[in-house]
């Protein structure tokens, strides 16, 4: 659809595709659809991607930054998939030239991939003016973690990623978020989990991030060190960073978290890590609702 060329200028939004971390991950053996019930509490980092949105006569995608080069271009990109798809069969009129500043790692358990996609979904609604937070399970066709991400919130992820339960109130808490420069495939180590034959059961406690945080674990993060010895590397650097509170991987990995009791612990141990390894991917951040 043609917009007026000052309208196509002139009008632009901004989102932040926050990384999603799974401050616990529960994980049931797989189903008869071949999809495996989960309960994570999922939490969102107050960094991420930047991607901007302005109107155009067509859907388009640049990328920069430093991961720009790992990441799949044009319409092979995710982010263009979903785009296009919900505008299509939502009768969007809205067109929107998308430009990625790519700063998460790929294929890092942090959804990256999805948190793009799903910036790109709410950039969609600004400029068309419509509201699918309260349909955002109808993104789960293009990937478990895009619903979730779409809302970007503290939450219960459940079932397959279809079930959001928010949760809010629960603030936020100082983290460091860690990656080797590895990546790891979510189907492989799925697969080694289901050879593994280990079912979770489980139950969350309730109470602060890190009480709940505490309270539960990874059921993949034995599986992914098996297959990316590395990653208990992470986990034991973090540990030992002063009063470090948590260590774990998120998702599927490779990536790791640390959380601290506040954001200066959090910062120096970001340095105290990086400056040992240099080639690590590290940042000190913050958890959970923004205000």
């Amino acid at each position: 659809m043609s917009k007026p060329e000052n309208l196509l200028v002139e009008t632009a939004w901004r989102e932040t595709a926050r990384a999603k971390v799974n401050l616990t991950l529960h994980v049931g053996g797989v189903q008869e659809n071949g999809y495996h019930p989960i309960h994570s509490l999922v939490v969102f980092a107050g960094f991420g991607d930047a991607l901007d949105g302005q109107l155009a006569e067509d859907f388009s995608l640049k990328m920069i930054g430093p991961f720009a080069k790992d990441t799949p271009g044009g319409n092979d990109n995710l982010l263009m998939t979903v785009a296009r798809i919900i505008a299509e069969n939502n009768h969007v009129g809205a067109r929107l030239a998308y430009k990625l500043n790519k700063k998460l790692p790929v294929a890092s358990g942090i959804g990256g991939g999805s948190a793009d996609a799903a910036a790109a979904l709410r950039l969609l609604s600004r400029a068309d003016h419509v509201d699918w937070s309260e349909h955002a399970e109808s993104f789960l066709p293009f990937g478990a973690d895009v619903p979730v991400c779409f809302l970007s919130r503290t939450c219960i992820m459940e079932g397959v990623g279809e079930q959001i339960m928010p949760w809010p109130g629960l603030g936020q808490i100082p983290a460091i978020l860690v990656n080797p420069g590895k990546s790891l495939s979510t189907k492989d180590v799925f697969d080694k989990f289901d050879v593994v034959g280990v079912s979770s059961k489980f139950s969350l406690s309730s109470g602060s991030l890190l009480h709940m945080a505490k309270s539960g674990r990874n059921d993949l993060q034995a599986i992914a060190i098996r297959e990316l010895p590395v990653i208990e590397t992470v986990i034991d650097e973090i540990r030992g960073q002063a009063d470090c509170q948590l260590s774990r991987m998120s998702g599927s990995g490779a990536t790791c978290f640390g959380l601290f009791p506040n954001r200066s612990k959090a910062r120096l141990a970001a340095k105290t890590i990086k400056k040992s390894h240099p080639d690590w991917w590290v940042v000190a951040t913050m958890l959970g609702d923004m205000p």
